[in-house]
């Protein structure tokens, strides 16, 4: 008797000290990594902006990425819109939050993306 109790109250140990989802230890873990990669959730890749707008007209772009911050006119006739976002650089990994990214236009199609890296200047980072 004494021989089968031992085996139960082993797994009801330790499924009491683990629980469903295999401790604290692992929550804990999780929690540092889900905060490092909030930012990087919300940042766009440039590839990803060029499959997606390159070819497309203004109105879809703005559908895309909202109201722009600046708005101008290029050499030849090209027409610019102008978004600061938080964009991922592919090639070092890292995470610019607050990047320039600008569409041009050119007859009405978005014709190039170009984004210049950057991450909030102090002054910004002191107010909000």
């Amino acid at each position: 008797m004494h021989k089968n109790i031992l085996p139960i109250i082993t797994i009801v140990c330790l499924c009491t000290i683990t629980g469903c989802k295999g401790g604290k230890f692992s929550s804990i873990n999780q929690n540092a990594a889900t905060k490092e990669s909030a930012l990087e959730n919300k940042a766009y890749k440039k590839f990803n902006l060029e499959y997606l707008a390159l070819g497309k007209n203004q109105i879809e772009v703005e559908k895309l990425m909202g109201i722009p911050e600046g708005r101008s006119l290029g050499q030849n006739g090209q027409y610019m819109l102008d978004y600061r976002r938080a964009v991922l650089n592919e090639q070092t990994g890292k995470v610019f939050d607050w990047s320039l990214i600008t569409f041009v236009f050119n007859q009405g199609k978005c014709i190039s993306i170009d984004i210049q890296y950057s991450d909030r200047p102090l002054q910004l980072l002191e107010e909000g």
